[in-house]
């Protein structure tokens, strides 16, 4: 089965419809995932489940939270959720953190691919982090737990008032006064909270 047909049914079977450019580019991106694992190691998954978890899951959750404004997406390693929330939802700046030189070079050649203009790739680690980016409205944390370090790094960033969005699988709250939201058919959990609730 081709990438774009997988991409189609996963969209259809999650409520989502988006326009033929962009269903497109969403193909793009999974194909070149898929061949730049060969060589750099992007995920473990692949197939029909690379599609689900990597692309439409992170399009749905930027649909039900209504994703915007400035984004901060940290680890972002293959690009999910960044690329996906690029190329669905109105942002007007993203900024991938990568610290891994070999993802980093992935992020940019999709980047560039793709001409996502909005999106900027910062080789470093969070710590190192410059504070250049100004406001942020959405902190986005994959395959990264929000521990004290990352959360101690994100206050010299970010504002209080930033939400962030920790997308994980059986994990606990991350603070008290998190929200959850559950994705359907999938053991995918969302929690959001913000700095000043951590």
């Amino acid at each position: 089965m081709s990438v774009e047909r997988s991409v189609r049914e996963e969209l259809d079977r999650s409520g989502l419809s988006l326009s033929e450019p962009t269903i497109a580019a969403l193909s793009t991106y999974a194909n070149e995932m898929v061949r730049w694992n060969r060589a750099v190691n992007l995920t473990a998954l692949n197939g029909r489940e690379l599609v689900r978890r990597l692309i439409v899951e992170p399009i749905w959750i930027g649909r039900e939270l209504q994703i915007s404004g400035v984004l901060l997406d940290v680890g972002s390693g293959n690009g999910s959720p960044a690329i996906p929330l690029a190329l669905s939802r109105s942002l007007s700046q993203i900024h991938l953190v990568e610290s891994r030189a070999r993802r980093a070079a992935f992020l940019r050649q999709i980047i560039q691919q793709l001409q996502l203009t909005n999106c900027k790739v910062h080789k470093t680690r969070l710590e190192d982090m410059p504070q250049i980016i100004g406001r942020v409205e959405y902190v986005t944390l994959q395959a990264v737990a929000p521990e004290r370090h990352v959360l101690s790094a994100l206050h010299g960033l970010v504002s209080p008032e930033t939400k962030i969005v920790w997308i994980t699988s059986g994990q606990s709250k991350p603070a008290a006064q998190a929200h959850h939201l559950d994705v359907p058919a999938s053991n995918t959990e969302i929690w959001i909270f913000r700095l000043d609730q951590s």
